[in-house]
């Protein structure tokens, strides 16, 4: 405050010396003007310097941005998806969806950052079925259209580490809700960068952490990196009053023994753990892997049989445990075929992925009720199984697609897809958002090909998109019990069961981002 003073003294002085026409005047000028600076002077009296600092604190906080920034993504989206059952029947509907994701990041320093969005996606209208089930399974609530609340999809903190122990290897750590879905390969026809996940075996919500560290300074090889993941699919723990229980008529049952958070019995935590690795990545061309084990993992087991009479034998089920899962993944991509042969191959991409499951059955024993009509008529002892066996099964996956610029439109691309899967594969892709069921999960075949548009810019885009499954078993989008079980067509319908042949989804959305 002093220097402006003493600035603005100086300034009036020679501008008074510039145009005073005698030494008389030149005095009445200066006494004006200390007037006017014991003024300013009075003025500034009560204004602290902490009180300053302060006011620039945060006019600096302001102009910098610190706080947290919004992000909008919605889409209206139009599906027509048609079914052909075993028997040869087949039904059409047409759905419209809104899906809207409120993206939120704040980055206090310049090491640390939290991301988060939140979900809202529903059907237009009421649903005339509310079920309050799997449709609302924690892996798939922010990718199944459901009665349009607003939920959290993804809220976590980064790490940015500039070494890891004095070794020159940049790291981070995060924990919470994960980006889980949408990851590489599958994002290409979603229109957005990966998330976390090779899209192939995993895409799926799920709570946990990671520990990625970049190798590339260490070993020269470029773009090398390892990174850990867990999560956490189901917790082992009851909820606050748990010891009140619904008995389903409108009335409830009160367990006074009952405690809140502790362990339910006979339920394990359902985890999973494994790893990313990318053993090259020049921006062009790349190689990754992955690898990981999932512990007591869910499904449909028989628990009452009607042997009443013929065929087929009513049964009704219950969501168990029942075993664990290995995963593994490896991919291959060419972002830009060749180098300047042209400017389409140079803007093109292709990649193929093989990727491998494994079942192992826990085995427990259990025990199955048994009925004749209405009459119980005693129980007989069963075992865990996965997939419908009591052994460990090995399924195989295939996965390979294209994409490029289209010649005809501009600010467009083309894409195609094939995928296969055998008869026990099973994949964690229960959130991927194909209205008529998961490709990269289906047992059989999976063709599917994608026109995006930019409209105006990235802020509104459109894409058009046709998905065709033809199944060669069953259970392709089931869990991992006998809700999973593999069966032909002809081996279904000999139990009495009409399932889903072949799938088509036609999708068509607007979609704004800003």
């Amino acid at each position: 405050m002093k220097k402006l003073i003493a600035m603005s003294t100086a300034a009036a002085v020679a501008a008074t010396m510039s145009f005073a026409s005698s030494d008389d005047d030149l005095r009445a000028e200066l006494e004006a003007l200390k007037k006017e600076v014991s003024a300013l002077k009075q003025q500034t009296k009560g204004i602290k310097a902490k009180k300053l600092k302060k006011q620039i604190s945060q006019l600096k906080a302001a102009a910098l941005n610190d706080n947290i920034k919004w992000n909008v993504d919605f889409r209206t989206a139009y599906d027509v998806i048609g079914y052909k059952y075993a028997d040869g029947a087949s039904d059409w509907n047409q759905i419209f969806t809104n899906r809207l994701w409120l993206g939120m990041g704040y980055a206090p320093t310049s090491n640390l950052t939290f991301k988060g969005t939140l979900s809202y996606y529903k059907m237009y209208g009421q649903l005339p079925d509310p079920k309050m089930g799997f449709n609302y399974f924690d892996w798939v609530v922010n990718e199944t259209p459901n009665d349009g609340q607003l939920r959290v999809k993804e809220a976590y903190w980064l790490y940015f580490g500039d070494d890891f122990f004095g070794a020159n290897i940049p790291w981070t750590a995060s924990f919470g809700r994960r980006p889980a879905t949408d990851g590489l390969l599958a994002n290409y026809r979603e229109d957005q960068n990966p998330k976390s996940p090779i899209g192939h075996i995993i895409n799926t919500e799920f709570d946990g952490a990671s520990f990625k560290f970049d190798l590339s300074n260490v070993t020269d090889v470029p773009g090398m990196y390892f990174k850990l993941c867990m999560g956490r699919g189901m917790t082992n723990a009851t909820s606050r009053y748990s010891g009140i229980v619904s008995n389903g008529d409108g009335t409830y049952s009160v367990n006074p023994n009952a405690t809140d958070y502790s362990k339910l019995d006979q339920v394990s935590n359902t985890d999973l753990f494994g790893f990313i690795f990318v053993p090259y990545d020049d921006g062009q061309y790349s190689v990754h892997t992955t690898a990981f084990k999932a512990w007591n993992l869910p499904g449909m087991e028989t628990v009452a049989v009607d042997v009443s009479s013929g065929q087929p034998v009513p049964t009704t089920y219950a969501f168990m445990q029942t075993g664990d899962l290995y995963g593994a993944a490896i991919s291959f991509i060419a972002n830009g075929i060749g180098d300047g042969i042209s400017d389409m191959l140079d803007e093109s991409i292709f990649f193929v992925s093989f990727a491998a499951s494994k079942t192992m059955p826990s085995n427990d024993p259990y025990q199955v009720a048994i009925y004749n009509g209405s009459t119980s008529v005693g129980t007989q002892p069963a075992q865990m199984d996965m997939l419908g066996s009591n052994d460990n099964k090995t399924g195989t996956s295939w996965y390979a697609g294209a994409n490029w610029p289209c010649q005809l439109i501009d600010d467009a691309r083309v894409g195609v897809e094939y995928n296969h899967g055998s008869k026990y594969w099973r994949s964690f892709t229960y959130a991927e958002d194909t209205l008529a069921g998961s490709k990269l999960a289906a047992r059989g075949d999976a063709y599917e090909i994608w026109f995006n548009k930019d409209l105006i810019g990235k802020n509104l885009t459109a894409q058009i998109r046709y998905t065709y499954i033809d199944y060669k078993y069953t259970g392709s989008n089931g869990f991992f019990a006998q809700g999973g079980t593999p069966l032909t067509m002809d081996e279904a319908q000999a139990y009495g069961m009409n399932p889903v042949d072949k799938a088509q989804d036609i999708r068509m959305y607007v979609r704004y981002r800003y």
